[in-house]
C-alpha cells in the first residue's frame, strides 16, 4: 500500500508539471499567431523582442555649463562695532552709541537708508582668567555701496567714527544688473550639453532627437571676501579695493531623445 500511495503522488505531480507546460505552450503559440499575422516568421522574432523591452523612451540626460565675465561695480561691505565694559548694561549702552556714530558716518559718505541693513546685535558674557567678568556687545550692519570708488572712503569714514572697535567683516563685490551674462551663459550651457549629448549618442550608436526637458541653476558668483569671518578685519582706515572680475555661471539638465 505505501508503493502505491507514492505511485499516486508521482502520477499527480507529473500531471501538474505536464499542465504547466501546456499552459506555457499555449501562450508562446499565442504571441508566435499574433506576431505572424503582423508578418510572418521574420515579424515573429521582432514582435517578441520588442515586447520584452517594453518600457520608456529611449533618453540620455547630460549637464552643460556656461559662464560670462564681468568687472563688477556694486560692493557689500559688513561693518560693525563691538565693545567690551564691565556690565552688561554699559556695554550694550556703548555698542548702541558707538554704532550710531557709525551709521551717521557713513550717511555723510552718500549711503543711503535703503543701503544699510541691520545683521547681527550680541552680548556675551566673557570670563578672562584671573580676571573679573565682563560683557562684550556687538552690533553689525550690512553696507551696500554702488560706486567701488566709494568703498574706502566709507570704510574709512565708519573707522574715524569708532575707533578701534571698528569691526569690518568683509565684503562681496557684485553686478549691478547680470542680464547680458546670464543670457550668454544660458546659450553657452545649451551648446556644451548639446555637443555632450551628441557623443554620447555617438558612443552609443544612435542619434540624437529632440530635446524632452531642461532645468538649470544660476550661480551669480560674486567674488570671495577678503576677510574671513566676523572680526576676520579689525582697525584700519580706507582700503583700496580691486574690482577684478564676476562669473555667472548657469549649469543646464537636458534630456534628449535618442532615435535609431
Amino acid at each position: 500500500m505505501r508503493i502505491r500511495r507514492g505511485t499516486l503522488a508521482t502520477r499527480g505531480t507529473l500531471i501538474a508539471i505536464g499542465a504547466v507546460i501546456a499552459i506555457a505552450a499555449s501562450a508562446v503559440t499565442a504571441v508566435a499567431v499574433r506576431a505572424g499575422a503582423a508578418g510572418g516568421a521574420a515579424a515573429t522574432q521582432s514582435a517578441v523582442g520588442a515586447g520584452s523591452v517594453a518600457g520608456p523612451r529611449d533618453t540620455v540626460t547630460v549637464v552643460g555649463e556656461g559662464t560670462q565675465n564681468a568687472t563688477p561695480d556694486n560692493a557689500e561691505i559688513s561693518l560693525g562695532v563691538s565693545v567690551t565694559r564691565g556690565s552688561s548694561g554699559d556695554a550694550l549702552n556703548a555698542a548702541n552709541t558707538e554704532m550710531t556714530a557709525l551709521i551717521k558716518a557713513i550717511k555723510a559718505q552718500g549711503v543711503q537708508d535703503i543701503d544699510i541693513q541691520t545683521t547681527g546685535i550680541s552680548i556675551n558674557q566673557q570670563t578672562p582668567q584671573y580676571s573679573p567678568v565682563v560683557y562684550q556687545a556687538g552690533n553689525s550692519v550690512s553696507v551696500k555701496i554702488h560706486h567701488l570708488a566709494n568703498v574706502g572712503t566709507v570704510i574709512a569714514a565708519a573707522q574715524h567714527a569708532v575707533g578701534n572697535d571698528i569691526q569690518l567683516n568683509g565684503i562681496n563685490l557684485e553686478l549691478s544688473d547680470n542680464t547680458t551674462q546670464l543670457r550668454g551663459a544660458r546659450q553657452a550651457a545649451m551648446a556644451a550639453a548639446a555637443a555632450r549629448a551628441k557623443e554620447w549618442a555617438g558612443l552609443a550608436g544612435r542619434h540624437l532627437g529632440k530635446v524632452l526637458s531642461v532645468s538649470e541653476v544660476v550661480s551669480n558668483g560674486a567674488t570671495s571676501s577678503p576677510c574671513g569671518g566676523y572680526g576676520g578685519c579689525g582697525g584700519g582706515g580706507g582700503a583700496p579695493v580691486q574690482a577684478g572680475q564676476a562669473n555667472v555661471t548657469v549649469d543646464v539638465a537636458v534630456v534628449y531623445e535618442l532615435t535609431d
